[in-house]
């Protein structure tokens, strides 16, 4: 009965302060059929609650549980709006839902959309969420042709403090080739991207994947790379006192390994007075003392 007295009036409910509760209690807690009514009713509501503050939570609970083909029905309404959705405060959290929600092979034409407009997506306080569930969900066809738009401006996107994200997570689910491609692009000019704010992050997140990550073995002279160009110079020393600089300094620490590691060690005991004297020093003595205790490395 509640079923039947809410249904006619779903539509005002859902961007109700609290009638959306309602609708979303009701789609978790009917039967298909009932789901599928409420569905059918908001069909042609659906953009306009999905950029609302309270309509969107519906959508997003709809694409949780609706079956594939009704996804795909509900959404269908949304395909030329995808752009717009990203950009919205509200909407972005539903196409979020949708990669989460729906079959990969259900999101061609979300991929293909933010491929289109790769890196004002990226460096979008929005967009870059969107392309971060896509990389964690599509398969690399789907993604390689945003993927290669977003690979030739690593140096934008790794100073960008939004784009950042979007390079770390490449960095941690991309293909092993986009992997290296990164790596090779923050290695050109380390220390400019090791003392940058948002960038360090990334140099972070590459010494990371290359000594533990998924495809750590087939990046093993990727990383020897990495190391060599780190201790070519006194890029080590100059970073221990940089205060984003450091950071990378302790990724380095902490991900080094047999003779890498000794030379580091070696090269830190030899400012380790000056180190004492600052806050960001004090810090790497911590991280090399904490490495040493625990053997070699993780």
């Amino acid at each position: 009965r509640i079923f039947a007295a809410a249904l006619p009036g779903v539509a005002d409910l859902a961007g109700d302060v609290f009638g959306n509760f309602v609708v979303q209690k009701l789609f978790e807690r009917g039967q298909p059929s009932q789901r599928q009514s409420i569905a059918d009713k908001l069909q042609r509501e659906v953009y306009t609650l999905s950029t609302h503050k309270y309509g969107c939570r519906v959508v997003q609970k709809m694409l949780e549980l609706l079956p594939v083909s009704a996804q795909v029905t509900l959404v269908s309404d949304l395909e030329r709006h995808i752009l717009q959705l990203v950009e919205d405060m509200h909407g972005n959290h539903v196409v979020q839902a949708m990669v989460r929600s729906m079959p990969s092979d259900s999101l061609d034409f979300v991929a293909s959309t933010i491929a289109d407009n790769a890196v004002k997506m990226a460096t979008h306080m929005y967009g870059c969420r969107v392309i971060q569930r896509l990389v964690e969900k599509c398969t690399p066809d789907q993604l390689a042709n945003l993927i290669e738009r977003l690979l030739h401006e690593v140096e934008k996107l790794s100073t960008d403090k939004h784009g950042n994200y979007v390079v770390q997570c490449i960095l941690e689910h991309g293909d092993t080739e986009d992997v290296r491609r990164i790596i090779d692009a923050i290695r050109k000019d380390f220390l400019k991207y090791a003392r940058n704010k948002v960038a360090s992050n990334v140099v972070e997140k590459c010494f990371q994947v290359s000594s533990a990550g998924r495809c750590s073995n087939a990046l093993a002279e990727d990383r020897d790379l990495l190391y060599q160009a780190v201790l070519a110079g006194r890029d080590l020393e100059d970073l221990a006192n940089d205060k984003f600089g450091n950071y990378a300094v302790q990724s380095i620490v902490k991900y080094s390994r047999g003779e890498d590691r000794e030379t580091i060690r070696r090269r830190i005991e030899a400012i380790e007075h000056e180190l004492r004297s600052s806050p960001t020093g004090k810090h790497i003595l911590g991280c090399l003392k904490k490495q040493e205790e625990g053997g070699d490395g993780d």
